[in-house]
């Protein structure tokens, strides 16, 4: 009997397969062929391009002895000028030409004017000023009203030939509002810490020249004042709306005139216009000077022109890729305070770029986020590392755990961050939230503390749902030196503490040992330079860091 053909094997063998197919033969194929489809089915592309993490910063092809090569932002090639304007366009301006670099002032009149289309008409759009009060009111503040304020202040100063004031506030509107009187009336600002005891606020009053003092009604005792520096003569006290109707100048100093902001604003309403005044390339706009803490309890005075804080702007708009920027339907909380720079830079973005911009007095580095956040619902937050890492070791606060911490850590590692939670377990308000900012602050010799390590953040990507930027800060650079990339969702580890690229309004290279800042992962002290750095010029700290692999700035 003749053997079977190839043809008759393979009929046999695929008949008596089938022979045993039975249910759950079906149910085995049908879950094997769901579990390859789900894969394809469900997959995009990351947020970005690998290539992009692979080498955050652009490398100088030539380094000095001693020091290693220069890094600069990945967007500003070696040989073109860092980041140091907003490319302000004034009305006729052609729409090709780079425009203004634009200062302090711009700020104000971008956020009056509203958002505008590429042609310039106007669409309407404008950001609001929010001022959170406890956890059952916000109160929105009209840019009409703020500018009124403005106008007011800043007249009386000048009558008064004030050259300087001193501004001792809260995170608030009327700060804000002094920053621009002193923009558009040709006076500087000096910016006191706030809630200081007396015994550390008569030494800061007498380091300065002010002339002028605006403070919150009854925060600040006078007599210390008048101890302090005689050429204070002239107090304005910020009330609350339930003691505005007090008499705030019983029992002063006779040495003093003192007046309460909305009393000013009440006198002045009717002589006084609420817009904004007229473009005056010519006038010079003084500096805002700011008191930052040491390590030994003192402060040393800052001294920020405003092209140093214009760099800090652009610069920290830059961070955010193209579809992920600030826009109309953002809502920024600070919760640290706006005598930081950093804090500082990002509040004026929000304005330029037509953000809602929430105030809380409640802002510090040792506040409890749901305290600070309220009944807001930010879409970018800015928090202090300390009120951070408070959260993520909090008991209340609830990690994902099993399939869901799973499937998650997977999106993150393949590029993509997690699709956002309905609601954040023990702080409901942060269901928005898609952008979270945290300055690393450093101003001594010391390793900054407490900091975040890589694994901290990736956790904070799994509870939040958010895209993170985490800044290492100085006081001698407005903004920040470096940040992290807000779509960088690696995780390095839990010894790892990584700054990120450094941002386009500077270039920082080593300096050290040459066998050592000349490896492949130079280490040594960070010397900073740009149109960021107060002066204009260079600024070594004495703090040793390290080049990581990818171009980041990582502590060793």
């Amino acid at each position: 009997m003749a053997e079977p053909g190839a043809a008759e094997r393979i009929d046999a063998a695929i008949a008596e397969f089938f022979s045993s197919w039975n249910i759950f033969t079906t149910l085995l194929v049908l879950l094997l062929a769901a579990l390859l489809a789900y894969p394809l089915l469900t997959s995009k592309d990351p947020d970005t391009h690998p290539f992009l993490l692979a080498r955050q910063s652009q490398m100088a092809p030539i380094r000095q002895p001693g020091e290693s090569a220069v890094y600069r932002a990945i967007d500003i090639p070696h040989g073109y000028p860092l980041r140091a304007g907003l490319g302000v366009k004034d009305a006729g301006t052609p729409r090709w030409s780079a425009g203004r670099p634009g200062d302090l002032r711009d700020i104000w009149r971008q956020a009056v004017r509203g958002a505008v289309k590429e042609d310039g008409t106007p669409t309407g759009e404008k950001g609001k000023i929010q001022t959170i009060l406890g956890r059952e009111k916000i109160v929105d503040h009209s840019l009409d009203d703020l500018t009124l304020g403005i106008n007011v202040v800043g007249q009386y100063v000048k009558r008064n030939n004030g050259q300087s004031v001193a501004v001792s506030l809260s995170n608030s509107p009327e700060l804000l509002s002094s920053i621009f009187a002193g923009s558009f009336y040709g006076f500087s600002t000096v910016l006191l810490p706030y809630g200081v005891s007396p015994d550390k606020l008569g030494p800061l009053l007498a380091h300065t020249s002010v002339d002028h003092l605006i403070a919150e009604a009854g925060s600040v005792d006078l007599n210390v004042v008048l101890n302090a520096n005689k050429n204070i003569k002239n107090i304005i006290w910020v009330t609350k709306a339930g003691s505005q109707h007090l008499d705030w100048s019983t029992g002063a100093p006779t040495t003093f005139n003192v007046t309460s902001w909305q009393e000013l604003i009440d006198n002045n309403r009717r002589s006084t216009n609420s817009e904004v005044l007229p473009l005056d390339k010519d006038s010079q706009v003084p500096p805002v000077s700011i008191f930052t803490p040491t390590p030994s309890g003192t402060y040393d005075v800052v001294k920020y022109a405003s092209e140093n804080l214009i760099s800090a702007i652009a610069a920290t708009q830059a961070t955010l890729p193209r579809t992920y920027k600030l826009s109309a339907s953002d809502t920024v909380l600070p919760t640290t305070p706006l005598t930081d720079s950093y804090t500082l830079s990002w509040v004026f973005a929000a304005l330029y770029s037509h953000s809602t911009l929430a105030l809380n007095s409640v802002a510090g580095e040792k506040i409890k986020l749901d305290v600070a956040v309220s009944i807001a619902k930010p879409t970018v937050l800015i928090a202090s590392p300390q009120a951070v890492a408070s959260y993520l070791s909090d008991p209340r606060t609830v990690k994902p755990s099993g399939i869901s911490k799973f499937n998650d850590t997977r999106n993150l590692q393949a590029g993509n961050l997690p699709s956002k939670k309905r609601t954040i377990p023990n702080l409901p308000s942060l269901s928005a939230l898609r952008v979270l900012l945290i300055p690393q602050a450093f101003n001594s010799s010391t390793r900054p503390s407490p900091t975040l390590t890589s694994a901290d953040l990736h956790a904070l990507r799994l509870v939040l749902g958010a895209r993170i930027g985490y800044a290492l800060t100085t006081p001698l650079v407005a903004g920040a030196v470096a940040q992290t990339n807000i779509l960088d969702y690696r995780d390095k580890g839990h010894n790892v503490v990584c700054y990120g690229a450094p941002l386009s309004s500077v270039e920082v290279n080593l300096e050290g040992d040459e066998e050592v800042v000349g490896g492949s992962t130079p280490q040594g002290k960070l010397s900073v330079k740009g149109p960021a750095v107060v002066g204009g010029g260079k600024v070594t700290l004495d703090l040793v860091v390290q080049i990581d692999k990818d171009h980041t700035v990582i502590l060793p």
